[in-house]
């Protein structure tokens, strides 16, 4: 049963300690993040979008920590509140990113351009924590009258579904890219050590944001709200997991500095490429990326650079030396 303290705007009084302690790692983190993607492997977009994030969680559990010994104080709620609210989007932001560049590594395996990853994802992200920002101030601010509080609820619900929309389709399109990766027999470790990072950071963030669905359909007296234990096992625990993880294997380190290298079909040979071309206008690209028009219409607006390269993949090879086997075979048989 839920006891609430009076004058907190917590509902509950946060506990004096652990707010602080989890502030000093997202530092630690975010200060790796920045030696490792951004001095070691020269990597700018990870390298702005990861130590970003952590400086998210930085302050808004700095504030949070405050207002444990202020849990009156409406300003430093809606702070750390919004902060610690905003703060995992950007680390899905980053996997986007994380994820466009290994299909410029495998293009040919690629299910839409890798450049519209991160344009339509992130378009889709802005979208998202614009919703989510303003509607958790609202919501946040027990000042406002009962139908502004309930339009701050209803953008951060509609927020949440967005977001657990665009995670599920983010999903789909790394799965149908790991079997592609698997049935051509170019998973080498590179891509794998990216994709399954990219399974577990999105499964922590998932967490996180089912917390966050759930709870806003949750009255304020509910566990899910009137508790603290949830908010730590559900979301800070996950996502300080998920900051280390992306520490112990720095994406940077396992892809390419520049974009147009790429992994020939033979699973093996690192070529540098003209880069992934799409033909079509750029506003045609953020429309339509998975370019269903040139499916329908039979046309195919990518420049297969990888075709002239002169390198065949596994299967191919194993294909070529059946075929050689059998015209052998064939041969010998007339001669007999």
């Amino acid at each position: 049963m839920v006891h609430p303290v009076e004058g907190s705007f917590y509902v509950y009084a946060p506990i004096k300690g652990p707010s602080i302690a989890f502030a000093i790692l997202f530092a630690i983190s975010g200060v790796l993040h920045i030696w490792q993607n951004n001095l070691k492997y020269r990597s700018w977009r990870i390298g702005l979008l990861l130590p970003w994030a952590a400086i998210l969680f930085v302050v808004g559990f700095s504030m949070r920590e405050y207002g444990a010994y202020h849990y009156g104080n409406m300003g430093l709620f809606i702070a750390s509140t919004v902060l610690l609210f905003v703060a995992p989007p950007v680390y899905q932001g980053a996997n986007y990113f994380i994820f466009g560049r290994i299909l410029y590594y495998l293009p040919y395996l690629s299910p839409l351009h890798p450049g519209r990853v991160w344009t339509t994802f992130i378009t889709l992200d802005t979208i998202d924590g614009i919703l989510a920002g303003n509607g958790a101030a609202i919501a946040a601010n027990p000042d406002n009258s009962p139908g502004k509080l309930n339009t701050g609820k209803i953008l951060v619900k509609l927020s949440l579904f967005l977001l657990l929309a665009m995670f599920l389709a983010f999903l789909a399109l790394i799965i149908i890219f790991h079997r592609r990766c698997i049935a051509a027999g170019v998973l080498n470790h590179k891509a794998k050590v990216i994709i399954y990072e990219l399974y577990a950071s999105s499964f922590l963030i998932l967490l996180r944001n089912c917390f966050r669905t759930a709870s806003f359909f949750y009255p304020w007296y509910s566990v899910a709200n009137g508790e603290e234990w949830p908010f730590w096992v559900f979301e800070a625990v996950p996502m300080l997991i998920n900051t280390f993880l992306l520490n112990v294997y720095p994406p940077a380190k396992y892809l390419p500095r520049n974009h147009k290298t790429y992994l020939a079909k033979d699973g093996i040979t690192e070529l540098e490429g003209p880069g992934m071309v799409d033909k079509r206008r750029f506003i045609y690209t953020l429309i339509d990326p998975f370019d269903i028009g040139g499916l329908v219409t039979g046309q195919d607006n990518k420049n297969k650079f990888w075709e002239k390269d002169g390198i065949g993949g596994p299967k191919e090879e194993e294909q070529a030396i059946q075929h050689s086997s059998t015209l052998t075979g064939e041969a010998t048989s007339h001669k007999a």
